[in-house]
């Protein structure tokens, strides 16, 4: 389980003086509160994966709510707590990250629902299948204030979160585990961050 890339599109009103997308930039280190959560489950219990490593930029123009913007994350740093689990969930017999490290989520979409509310569309690149998903996203901008300079932010500040689940098979991942029942074939996905634009 290697580069897991998320690409996401997330926009959200600011004020009228903003007439063109600006870019806004993830924030990564150890101050940043973001997370990625992949909830599995197997016969015998359900659990997590989780990781705070990914970047990446997010462009938005708060006037016609608009824009694009690419996530990546780094699913080679995905722990589960348990070592020997870790191993197998990326190797060939799971969900095959060793050899199909990358995920790509490219946006084709999105329509403003109300509030901070989005419904995004696009494709995700999964074990190297691509499909077209839908997901709706929370998007909150923060002026940039004491709160989010502690964050590492020099900037105002954007907080994404979107949940999304997928079907495995549908992406290829079809393995002994998955198909004798052992595996589950759904997983879900969290994914939270926060971006700046300076």
């Amino acid at each position: 389980m290697k580069t897991f890339i998320l690409s996401l599109l997330l926009l959200t009103p600011l004020s009228a003086a903003l007439a063109a997308p600006e870019s806004y930039t993830v924030l990564t280190g150890n101050k940043a509160p973001n997370a990625v959560i992949v909830e599995l489950k197997t016969v015998a219990e359900n659990f997590t994966g989780r990781t705070s490593s990914l970047n990446g930029t997010v462009m938005f123009d708060s006037q016609t709510n608009t824009g694009s913007g690419s996530i990546a994350i780094n699913g080679a740093s995905i722990v589960t707590g348990i070592a020997k689990r870790d191993e197998h969930m990326r190797g060939p017999d799971w969900l095959n990250f060793n050899e199909n490290p990358e995920v790509k989520f490219v946006v084709t979409a999105v329509k403003h629902l109300a509030g901070n509310l989005y419904q995004v569309g696009g494709n995700l690149t999964l074990n190297g299948v691509t499909k077209a998903i839908n997901a709706k996203a929370t998007v909150r901008h923060t002026p940039a204030n004491g709160t989010t300079r502690a964050l590492g932010a020099k900037g105002d500040v954007l907080g994404v979160i979107t949940k999304f689940s997928i079907k495995l098979s549908d992406f290829g991942v079809k393995n002994t585990s998955a198909n004798g029942g052992r595996v589950n074939d759904n997983a879900a996905l969290t994914v939270k961050f926060i971006a700046s634009n300076k």
